[in-house]
C-alpha cells in the first residue's frame, strides 16, 4: 500500500472519530434540551389546567375540546395519587392526517376538594426530525470530507509525489555498467531536494568503488599472465634439457601443471566477474541449431580422442534471444562437461526442441548431493584436473538472462536441462 494511502486512510479515521465524537456530544445537548423544553412545557400545561380546574364553574367539555390534553374527574378518593407518568406513545394527528408520535405526561391532581386525573401531549415530530437532521447532517459532511481526502489524494499523488515518484524510477533503473549520471528532479520541496542529492552522492561513491574493483581485477587478471607465461616457458625449455633427473622432471611436471592451473584459474575468474558485473548486453536473437553445430564440431577432435559418440538431434527455427559470447561460454562449459565427466567409449546425447536444450552423457556417479553441482570449486573426485567453476558460470549466466537450467540422474545418464 501507498504511504500516500496509508495517510489518507489515517486521516479518514481520525476524522471518522472526531465528527462520531462531536455527533454523539452535540446529540446528547441537543436531545437534553429537548427534554427540558417538553418538561417545562408540562409544568406550564399543569399550571394552566389547575387555574382552569379553579374556577367555580368547572367547563371540561371546554377544556377536552382540545387534543392536547384531557381531564376527567375521579370519584374514588382513596386512590393512590398518580405522579407525573411520562411516556411515549402514537396518536393519531388529525391536522397531518397520520399517526405520529408524542410524549404524555399523566397526573392526579386535586383541586378544591376534588380530584382530576390529567393528561398532556406534546407531539415529538419537530424534534426527532431535529436529532435525525443531526446525524443526517454529520453523514454527509463526513462524505464531503471523505471526497476532498480521496481528492487531495489524487493530486498530492500527480503533483506533490511527481519528483519522488521520478527518483524512484530512476533508482529502478539505475544500473553501474550504464555510467549515465542521474537526471537531477526539478523540485522546490526541501525532504525530496536532500533524498535526490544523498541518492546522487551514493550512486558517486559506489560507482568509484566499483570502477576502482573493476580496475584492480582486470589488471591482476592480465598483469598475473605475462610472469606466468614466462614460468610456463622457462618449465618447457627445463622440460627439454637432457640433463634432468627423473625425480627433477617429475618436480618440473608438477610445477608446470601448477602454473597452468594457476593460469586458467585466473582467466576464468576473471570471466565470472565480467558476467557478474553484466559487461555483456549485446543481446540478440540467436539460431540455437546453428550455432551448436560449429560449436560441435571445435569439440570433434576431443570426442574422437576419447572416443565419446554424440547423438544431436535438432529441431528448426528455435530461438533464444542472450549476447552471443555469452551463449557460446554457456554451451561450452555445457560440452565441455559433459565430455570431462564420460567413460572413455561414452556417449553425449543433445536434443534441441522449441524451448528446451537437453545434453545428457554417461559418466560415473556424483560422489555428492546433486543440489550442490552448480556451486562454485564444486568438482567430481574423480577428474582432479577440473577447476569446478564451469557450472558455476553456466549458472550465472542463465540467472542474469532469466534462464532455467537443471540438473537430473537417471542412470546411467547425466541430463542438463536448459529451459527459454
Amino acid at each position: 500500500m501507498r504511504l500516500i494511502t496509508k495517510t489518507t486512510l489515517l486521516y479518514l479515521l481520525i476524522t471518522a472519530i472526531v465528527i462520531a465524537s462531536s455527533g454523539l456530544v452535540l446529540y446528547n445537548i441537543t436531545n437534553n434540551f429537548v427534554q427540558k423544553r417538553i418538561r417545562d412545557y408540562f409544568t406550564h400545561k399543569e399550571t394552566r389546567l389547575t387555574g382552569y380546574l379553579s374556577k367555580p364553574q368547572v367547563d371540561l367539555d371546554w377544556i377536552n375540546s382540545f387534543k392536547s390534553q384531557h381531564v376527567e374527574p375521579l370519584s374514588n378518593l382513596k386512590t393512590p395519587l398518580l405522579k407525573n407518568y411520562d411516556r411515549d406513545t402514537i396518536i393519531f394527528n388529525d391536522l397531518e392526517g397520520e399517526r405520529q408520535p408524542f410524549r404524555a405526561r399523566t397526573l392526579d391532581k386535586v383541586v378544591n376538594g376534588q380530584r382530576y386525573r390529567i393528561s398532556m401531549y406534546m407531539a415529538l415530530k419537530e424534534s426527532r426530525l431535529v436529532l435525525g437532521g443531526i446525524i443526517t447532517s454529520l453523514f454527509y459532511v463526513f462524505l464531503a470530507l471523505l471526497a476532498l481526502m480521496l481528492l487531495l489524494n489524487y493530486l498530492s499523488s500527480r503533483y506533490l509525489w511527481q519528483p519522488f515518484n521520478y527518483t524512484l524510477e530512476q533508482i529502478k533503473h539505475y544500473s553501474l555498467n550504464q555510467g549515465i549520471a542521474l537526471a537531477e528532479v526539478p523540485t522546490t520541496t526541501k525532504e525530496f531536494k536532500e533524498l535526490n542529492n544523498l541518492f546522487a552522492q551514493m550512486t558517486s561513491r559506489i560507482e568509484h568503488d566499483f570502477r576502482n574493483m573493476k580496475e584492480f581485477t582486470e589488471n591482476i587478471s592480465h598483469e598475473i599472465q605475462t610472469p606466468l607465461a614466462i614460468i610456463k616457458a622457462k618449465i618447457e625449455m627445463l622440460q627439454k634439457t637432457e640433463k634432468l633427473s627423473g625425480e627433477q622432471a617429475k618436480t618440473i611436471g608438477a610445477i608446470y601443471r601448477a602454473t597452468s592451473h594457476l593460469s586458467k584459474l585466473s582467466r576464468t575468474l576473471g570471466l565470472i566477474s565480467k558476467i557478474e558485473n553484466q559487461e555483456f548486453t549485446n543481446r540478440e536473437e540467436l539460431d540455437l541449431k546453428t550455432f551448436l553445430e560449429p560449436l560441435l564440431f571445435n569439440f570433434k577432435e576431443l570426442a574422437e580422442l576419447k572416443q565419446v559418440k554424440i547423438d544431436f538431434k535438432a529441431n528448426d527455427n528455435v530461438f533464444i534471444t542472450i549476447d552471443p559470447y555469452l551463449l557460446d561460454v554457456l554451451l561450452s562449459n555445457l560440452i565441455k562437461n559433459a565430455l570431462s565427466h564420460n567413460y572413455e567409449k561414452g556417449e553425449i546425447l543433445i536434443c534441441l526442441e522449441p524451448q528446451q536444450l537437453t545434453i545428457c552423457n554417461t559418466g560415473p556417479v556424483l560422489d555428492f548431493a546433486e543440489c550442490e553441482i552448480f556451486d562454485r570449486f564444486r568438482r567430481n573426485g574423480h577428474n582432479s584436473s577440473s577447476l569446478g567453476l564451469g557450472l558455476a558460470i553456466v549458472k550465472k549466466i542463465c540467472y542474469l538472462n532469466n534462464l532455467d537450467i537443471s540438473y537430473s540422474y537417471q542412470e546411467p545418464l547425466h541430463c542438463f536441462t536448459l529451459r527459454f
